[in-house]
């Protein structure tokens, strides 16, 4: 859920790369390698967990994407397992997961 569908969509395709799909002002969705992530209207500017999660090729560069496009590393990147993840959230409070997989 977000404030402003508009802006936090901007975010996503700023910070993130997703593409737009459709787009309203109460209901967006961008696509993000095959999957779909859809925003909508009614949001509380909370800290809510989403329970998504983005494989990035650089964690460090999409963090600081993340920060720069108005959003929040909750959690620095941390190896776990091999792979190094990081906690972020959107202008909106939504929370996500960065992960970086070896190459």
């Amino acid at each position: 859920m977000a404030v402003d569908v508009a802006k936090t969509a901007g975010f996503y395709r700023r910070a993130l790369g997703l593409v737009p799909r459709s787009e309203s002002p109460s209901w967006t969705e961008l696509s993000a390698d095959g999957g779909i992530v859809a925003l909508h209207d009614g949001g509380a500017k909370a800290a809510t967990e989403t329970h998504l999660g983005f494989e990035v090729d650089d964690i460090n560069a999409a963090c600081a994407a993340v920060q720069r496009e108005g959003g929040e590393v909750v959690a620095k990147p941390v190896d776990q397992y091999g792979i190094l993840v990081a906690r972020a959230a959107d202008p909106d409070g939504n929370r996500f997961w960065l992960a970086q997989v070896p190459s």
